[in-house]
């Protein structure tokens, strides 16, 4: 009977605390009313690496961290580690915030319970999904309502604190933060070497890609192009090749080679992936040699938060994941 009554209590908790959490997250942003179909979509989003894959697109939705948390970890008394990971959800094609995702995860089994909880205005169909996940699937996992139930609230007594990641201007990320994109001149080097202005490629073009794993370039399908409509500013770095920073035969130097796109989006450094709005002077990034057909380092002599502001912005989507812009490499969302 105890049992039973803490089982209720804490199915309650989670519950009320859920649409507490949700109306003050949704308050905060530009938020649509989630469907029961849409929920369903969402739960069925499969994250490859939970603990790496902080951001990214699928199914037409954006999952994006919330507040860049990392999981809540939990080991109880019967020596399971247990992790709590959340996501908000949004639409990819206008960034309206739909919910969250909580993703429950039992290191021992290696069993994973995605959890959607809609935002406070979507559908009752939706809520009542939710609902009987908290009845059905929750109370069936050992340690997983009473995890859930200590994320939601820790995460709803900071954002009744005045803190949860609220930003300086009383709100969440503004849309163009979701916004990874380069100007619509943005030269993308081919598969062949030459090069196309970003805003003429389609899906189903092919263009010249990189594959980190085995350092080599390789012709890639662009699967998606995404353009974004509004004001937009780009940063930029200038670049020159490291081998000239240490030649002493030369008698004059190449001109630094500008790369710009907004500061959000990645490229591939020498310490890994960076929004190049965090990239700073000295370190290195990588171009297309087109002599000898790889890739060689550059340093950043000068790095700019602002160069130029432009109305269209456009980024693409490969098979690959990394593509060229100006001969330089940079990532997919």
């Amino acid at each position: 009977m105890k049992n039973n009554l803490l089982s209720i209590l804490i199915f309650l908790c989670c519950a009320i605390t859920t649409q507490l959490l949700s109306q003050r997250v949704l308050a905060q942003t530009a938020s649509a009313s989630m469907t029961l179909e849409q929920l369903k979509a969402v739960k069925a989003i499969k994250v490859a690496n939970l603990d790496k894959d902080t951001y990214f697109k699928s199914g037409g939705f954006i999952l994006d961290r919330y507040e860049e948390r990392p999981a809540y970890v939990f080991t109880y008394s019967d020596g399971i580690t247990r992790k709590i990971y959340l996501y908000k959800v949004f639409t990819a094609e206008d960034t309206k915030e739909l919910g969250l995702l909580a993703i429950y995860k039992n290191e021992k089994s290696g069993e994973i319970k995605p959890f959607v909880i809609p935002g406070a205005s979507a559908d009752r169909k939706a809520w009542d999904a939710y609902i009987d996940d908290l009845k059905y699937v929750g109370e069936k996992e050992p340690g997983l309502m009473s995890t859930l139930t200590f994320v939601l609230s820790r995460e709803m007594a900071g954002l009744l604190s005045g803190g949860g990641g609220k930003s300086e201007d009383g709100g969440g990320k503004k849309k163009e933060e979701y916004n990874f994109c380069f100007a619509p001149d943005a030269p993308v080097t081919l598969a062949d070497g030459s090069a196309k202005s970003i805003n003429a490629l389609n899906a189903g073009d092919v263009v010249l890609g990189y594959d980190a794993t085995t350092k080599s370039l390789a012709p890639t399908r662009v699967t998606k192009v995404d353009t974004h409509e509004g004001n937009f500013t780009l940063a930029g770095v200038w670049l020159t090749p490291i081998s000239e920073l240490t030649a002493d035969n030369r008698n004059a130097l190449t001109a630094p080679v500008l790369l710009e796109a907004t500061a959000n989006h990645p490229v591939l450094t020498a310490s890994g992936r960076k929004a190049l709005g965090d990239v700073k002077a000295g370190e290195v990034l990588y171009r297309y040699d087109a002599a000898a057909n790889s890739v060689s380092a550059y340093h950043v002599v000068r790095a700019e938060k602002a160069i130029r502001a432009v109305k269209n912005v456009y980024n693409l989507v490969t098979e690959s994941g990394a593509y060229l812009v100006g001969e330089t490499i940079v990532l997919d969302k």
